[in-house]
């Protein structure tokens, strides 16, 4: 049978195996993507935070010299919520702007605000965003993460200590922060 020494070693091995198991957990963050959207071409969609909805993107509109910013409201109720456009480039990501139309649209620099220009040819430009959703359908994708072309950089929710509500551009950490939602306007 057994020795009372074996089982007592086999007891201490399996032991000292468990705890530094324990004593050292390696945790892996895994971003799930489940989707890619199809955006209807000439549907208007809301952007939001995912982490607060009432949180929209905005246009603070042109003006000459000066480089417009999209920045976030807090805006709980429709109607006031800025319509966007989304046409697909020939990468396969998306141009974003506030009108029908690929005259002016959003732009993500490196390590700043996003602004607006021109998109004449957005291939891969600071235009150019890719994006990947954890739920898709016909009318809204949640949970999106947009990563520019040009920097590999993702669109983030501000977090300036100043209160600045001007969206960024930063590396891809996969936080909250990162994810918007988009949903089809109504009519």
């Amino acid at each position: 049978m057994f020795s009372s020494s074996k089982v007592a070693a086999t007891l201490i091995a399996l032991i000292l195996t468990a705890s530094s198991a324990a004593a050292s957990p390696t945790l892996h963050y895994t971003r799930q993507t489940a989707c890619t959207p199809a955006f209807a071409e000439g549907t208007a969609y809301h952007i939001s935070s995912n982490i607060n909805d009432s949180y929209v993107w905005q246009f603070n509109g042109a003006s000459a010299g000066t480089l417009s910013a999209v920045y976030l409201e807090y805006f709980p109720y429709p109607p006031f919520v800025e319509p966007w456009y989304l046409n697909e480039t020939s990468t396969g990501g998306y141009i974003i702007s506030s009108y029908d139309s690929t005259d002016a649209c959003v732009l993500a620099p490196a390590d700043t605000t996003l602004t607006t220009g021109s998109c004449s040819n957005p291939s891969g430009t600071d235009a150019d965003i890719s994006i990947s959703c954890q739920s898709c359908t016909d009318t809204a994708m949640t949970a999106c993460t947009l990563t520019v072309a040009s920097t590999s950089e993702c669109v983030n929710v501000p977090g300036d200590s100043d209160g600045d509500p001007r969206i960024r551009s930063l590396e891809c950490t996969g936080t909250p922060e990162q994810l918007w939602d988009f949903v089809a306007a109504s009519n």
